[in-house]
């Protein structure tokens, strides 16, 4: 086990990187600081609010909470900060090293610039997010619905390489038995002004 050595604070780097670019966001958001949990909650305006976007020790990122659970986790932009022996810092879980001559600005170039361009890109009116559910397992991922045709077609392979797996063999038993009780639910990224509670 890797110990961690705390080399800044994410949600104080956050909150003052925030400053600075958050009119960068096309979308106007909240945030909610909670200081035992070391934890950002950020709230894009007229976003589902099956979509929560956070920013903890470790992570900054999006999961799906739906119907009561965490359905998935759509993107993170994981970092694992580390002193390098050329006394500037690195992300020890990324493969090519880049240095940075801080902590905060690797937070920002590796963590937070990345998150504001996955919000800013499917945040948007042409965006759906669609959740999966077979027999207990669940899936989610934002697609852009603007062209549904390659998404159904995307869909339908899917569905046909997972009907394949059921005819690999009986010495294999298929991940899924039934694929006709597969769900499929979509839900608009942002909400309509008629539909806000």
């Amino acid at each position: 086990m890797v110990n961690r050595v705390k080399y800044c604070d994410v949600c104080e780097t956050f909150k003052q990187w925030l400053a600075d670019n958050g009119h960068r966001f096309h979308l106007k958001y909240k945030i909610r600081y909670y200081a035992k949990r070391n934890l950002i909650s950020i709230h894009f305006e007229n976003v589902t609010p099956e979509l929560h976007c956070y920013v903890s020790e470790g992570n900054v990122g999006t999961y799906v909470y739906f119907k009561g659970r965490c359905w998935d986790f759509l993107e993170e932009f994981g970092y694992s900060i580390r002193r390098s022996r050329n006394r500037k810092y690195d992300c020890r879980l990324c493969l090519e090293r880049k240095y940075y001559n801080t902590p905060q600005e690797l937070l920002i170039e590796h963590s937070f610039e990345k998150f504001l361009e996955w919000v800013n890109e499917n945040f948007t009116p042409f965006h759906s997010l669609e959740l999966s559910q077979c027999q207990g397992m669940t899936s989610a991922r934002i697609i852009d619905i603007s062209e549904p045709d390659i998404n159904a077609a995307k869909r339908e392979a899917f569905r046909d390489f997972l009907a394949g797996l059921r005819k690999i063999g009986t010495d294999n038993p298929p991940a899924f038995t039934n694929l006709d009780k597969m769900k499929v639910l979509f839900i608009p990224v942002i909400r309509s002004k008629e539909t806000k509670p």
